[in-house]
């Protein structure tokens, strides 16, 4: 099953499987049109759509696999992703993507306070951002808001954010979620007004 198949299967339009994998919709356009993916994009893919990475970048089940690259491997995807989108409360994140990216946040500014606090201090100011946004996707992606993490503020409050945070995906909430409340309708309204009116004449 190619990627067009899975997405129209379970029913997303391109805009929604851009927003679930965090490509870009021109990118699942052009991997629809027999593009080939790279090895990161496959594996966003893969993982929204509930498919094997070779499914995405092969194909025939006999195609050649693309070599591995250091740069896509998972811990170097999502810690760029988690920076690219450093400002994006939107959208979800995988569990993996959210905990490489919270192990990276938190060697870096171990190793930068071992050095001087200070340099710590700011970079974990700095990073407490993309942080919070890749939290925020994170819970989504459980079907649950991101303002939850607001309980680590609180005395022990951590705990809270930090069990919702290792739940797997919870597919339905998240679609709820994802789908906006329907706007409530005003013909029934406006009938009823025209009928009062008529019979009160």
């Amino acid at each position: 099953m190619d990627v067009r198949e899975a997405r129209q299967a379970r029913g997303w339009s391109q805009e929604e499987l851009a927003e679930r994998t965090g490509l870009s919709v021109r990118t699942i356009q052009r991997i629809e049109t027999g593009g080939r993916p790279g090895l990161s994009s496959a594996r966003l893919l893969a993982e929204a759509l509930g498919l094997d990475v070779a499914e995405i970048t092969a194909s025939d089940p006999g195609a050649e696999q693309p070599e591995p690259r250091w740069d896509d491997t998972p811990a170097v995807v999502a810690v760029r992703e988690g920076l690219r989108r450093f400002a994006d409360f939107e959208g979800r994140a995988s569990r993996p993507d959210y905990w490489w990216f919270f192990l990276a946040f938190a060697l870096v500014t171990g190793a930068a306070a071992s050095l001087s606090e200070a340099v710590g201090a700011a970079l974990a100011v700095l990073l407490a951002l993309p942080l919070a946004a890749v939290g925020a996707r994170r819970l989504h992606d459980t079907g649950r808001s991101g303002w939850w993490q607001l309980f680590a503020l609180a005395p022990f409050g951590f705990v809270v954010p930090l069990t919702l945070l290792v739940l797997p995906t919870d597919e339905e909430a998240a679609r709820r979620r994802a789908v906006p409340d329907p706007e409530p309708s005003t013909e029934g309204t406006a009938e009823d007004s025209l009928s009062s009116e008529g019979s009160t004449a």
